[in-house]
């Protein structure tokens, strides 16, 4: 077994708290934060097969953590983090054919810490948080072919920031913040019964801790521990589907949390983050559910966290966040051979 970094060309633009996203062979990067913490209106994107870097038409918004999707020649973002630090209601669709953005009708309600997934020819976006930190319930779908909202039926429990999974045409959201309150909420949507159910919750209370899936696992691995003087958190929990319960499995090697998080040759790989001594890591660890373990690979070409990072072909893509040095515009790609 054998995992290696290779190290791609840099982004651009340095900046934290960016959105990726994966459409056909290439990586879109958008918004995100300078180092005084301004959003920015920066909007590029990484060919996968030429590896090479395109600065395309800003977006006409200033965002920091919007939303984003992608289906046939659209990219749409929603939501995020303002210039004046607060929630924005607007929504912006690029045209890939035209290369140019649309602005359309915004959000009821100035929203950040969105979760979205891609179902078909559909868009669903679910919690969020408004300007007076209170968190939503709020589900909704948009028809990417019409641009036509729904209101589907609220979540169990309001909350932002959540991680979310489509698995089997099933919805599974985990996790989020409520203020500066951690959820341990765990719900899944049946879009055939067209209802939630709560599902077991995850066991123990962190914030920034990451989530993956394997399709069979749902991962739930590090974070800071409450009360926040305690540091972060080593912790590594798995929710087995089938069974519908979890695991507490070993732990894992290096406490962080806001790291790199995915699932590369069927295993979990956690890469970079913030540690207890304050400072950006480049450690890299697997773990594997079937023996239980973790193994160290070989570290990070460069420190991340608060980055970007995707899945994409069975790899890992990292890129930007902040380093020991500041804003990064470092990008690697980890692979299984």
């Amino acid at each position: 077994m054998s995992y290696k970094w290779e190290t791609l060309k840099a982004m651009p633009s340095k900046r934290v708290f960016a959105s990726p996203l994966v459409h056909e062979d290439n990586l879109y990067i958008i918004g995100g934060c300078n180092e005084r913490g301004i959003p920015l209106d920066c909007f590029e994107m990484f060919n996968t097969k030429q590896k090479k870097w395109h600065r395309l038409q800003n977006i006409p918004t200033k965002r920091a953590a919007p939303a984003v999707v992608a289906s046939g020649t659209k990219i749409i973002a929603v939501g995020g983090v303002s210039e004046s630090q607060h929630p924005l209601s607007a929504i912006e669709i690029y045209d890939i054919a035209e290369k140019k953005w649309t602005v359309v009708d915004p959000l009821g309600d100035k929203l950040l810490g969105i979760s979205c997934v891609l179902r078909g020819e559909k868009a669903y976006f679910m919690g969020g948080m408004s300007a007076d930190t209170s968190p939503f319930d709020k589900f909704v779908e948009l028809d990417l072919e019409t641009f036509k909202w729904q209101i589907m039926p609220a979540m169990p429990t309001p909350r932002y920031a959540t991680f979310a999974f489509l698995i089997d045409d099933k919805l599974y959201v985990i996790g989020g913040r409520q203020g500066k309150i951690p959820s341990v909420a765990f719900e899944m949507y049946d879009f055939d019964k067209r209802q939630w159910t709560c599902l077991p919750d995850i066991p123990s209370k962190r914030v920034f801790a990451m989530y993956a899936t394997d399709g069979k696992n749902i991962f739930s691995v590090g974070g800071l521990l409450q009360p926040a003087n305690q540091g972060f958190s080593d912790t590594c929990e798995a929710f087995n589907i089938e069974k519908g319960e979890w695991t507490k499995c070993q732990n894992m090697p290096t406490k962080r949390g806001d790291f790199a998080i995915g699932v590369v040759g069927g295993k979990l790989v956690c890469a970079g983050g913030l540690g207890n001594d304050g400072k950006p890591l480049t450690a890299a660890e697997v773990f594997d559910i079937e023996s239980n373990t973790w193994m160290s690979v070989t570290d990070m070409p460069s420190s991340h966290c608060s980055c970007s990072y995707t899945m994409f072909n069975d790899q890992l893509y990292v890129c930007g966040g902040l380093s020991c040095r500041g804003p990064s515009n470092s990008m690697e790609v980890l692979r299984f051979a």
